[in-house]
C-alpha cells in the first residue's frame, strides 16, 4: 500500500509540473492566437485536475492503511484483556 501512495504522490508532482509548463508556454509566448491559447489553457487545467485527483487518491490509500492497522491493534488488545485466569 505505501508503494501505491508513493506512486500517486509522484504522479501528482508529474502532472503539476506538466500543467505548470503549459502555463509558462502561455506566459512566455510572443505571438499566440486564440486557438493555441485555448488548447494550452485546457491542457493546463486538465493536468492540474489530474494532479489534485492523484494527490487525493494517494492520501485516501494512506488513510485507509493507517486506519486499518490501528483497528487491528485495538482488536488484539481487547482480545487479550477479555481472557480471565
Amino acid at each position: 500500500m505505501p508503494n501505491v501512495t508513493a506512486i500517486c504522490y509522484l504522479s501528482s508532482l508529474l502532472f503539476y509540473g506538466m500543467g505548470y509548463s503549459k502555463t509558462l508556454v502561455i506566459k512566455d509566448a510572443f505571438t499566440i492566437n486564440t486557438y493555441d491559447y485555448t488548447i494550452n489553457v485546457s491542457l493546463a487545467t486538465g493536468y492540474f485536475v489530474f494532479a489534485s485527483l492523484s494527490a487525493v487518491i494517494g492520501s485516501l490509500f494512506f488513510y485507509v492503511k493507517k486506519y486499518s492497522e490501528q483497528e487491528i491493534i485495538e482488536q488484539e488488545i481487547i482480545e487479550i484483556e477479555d481472557i480471565e485466569f
